[in-house]
């Protein structure tokens, strides 16, 4: 099952296992966290990391839903070349971070937008060509913070909706399906301001602990939807 939340909007979940997900459109565009410096003189602490802290970390930390954690120095630099080739992808499958939002036609200003700009991605190469410079500790941003994977991201939701229970087989590859549509229960049109999707499991977890999962940010199956 999954549980899909929204704010003025509906929301989903799902019973073998789900994974949180927030999307939301509407004002405010990102701002950068890290000054424009010569491409010859980046740095991570100045940044490098402000960029991860607001387009990746999201999913790249402990709990998140990504496979890896990008938060300190070593950690990023451990996946250098990785990060490297991921963000230059920009817009095509496989894209890090994944917004595939047409930069050239229609709406541009989302609030949360996680998407680079293209210094931000020829930063992050400059700085992997130029040896990986960690730079001055006291330039480091201080840590975000996170909610634990109790809370709901985008605020109490206004509509939660469950998706009928979807199996899927232990040891299977990766399921890429749709899943069956529900009912919302609304009785007039409304507009939806985000949708947050949360993972409800039949997994005994009375420890209580989620960092008994040894799984992808402490969840079981799901990890990835598209929706419209």
């Amino acid at each position: 099952m999954m549980k899909v939340a929204k704010r003025v909007l509906p929301g989903v979940a799902a019973a073998t296992a789900l994974s949180a997900l927030m999307v939301t459109a509407l004002v405010a565009p990102s701002s950068l966290g890290a000054q424009e410096s010569s491409l010859g003189d980046v740095t991570f602490t100045r940044d490098i990391a402000p960029i991860l802290q607001r387009s990746c970390q999201t999913c790249h930390r402990d709990g998140g839903v990504a496979p890896m954690t990008l938060v300190n120095y070593q950690q990023v630099r451990r996946y250098s070349s990785r990060i490297v080739y991921r963000t230059g992808l920009r817009y095509v499958a496989g894209a890090m971070p994944p917004w595939y939002v047409e930069k050239d036609i229609g709406i541009q200003h989302f609030k949360n937008d996680p998407s680079l700009s293209d210094w931000e991605v020829a930063a992050i190469a400059a700085w992997v060509e130029n040896g990986m410079p960690e730079g001055d500790p006291a330039d480091m941003p201080p840590p975000r913070v996170f909610p634990n994977n109790e809370t709901w991201i985008a605020g109490q939701p206004d509509l939660i909706v469950k998706t009928n229970e979807i199996l899927v087989e232990g040891g299977a590859p990766d399921w890429w399906g749709e899943i069956e549509p529900v009912s919302v229960g609304l009785d007039e049109d409304r507009w939806v301001s985000s949708v947050e999707i949360r993972e409800v499991n039949d997994v005994d977890n009375r420890s209580g602990n989620a960092a008994d999962r040894q799984t992808v940010g402490q969840r079981y199956v799901f990890h990835h939807m598209i929706w419209g």
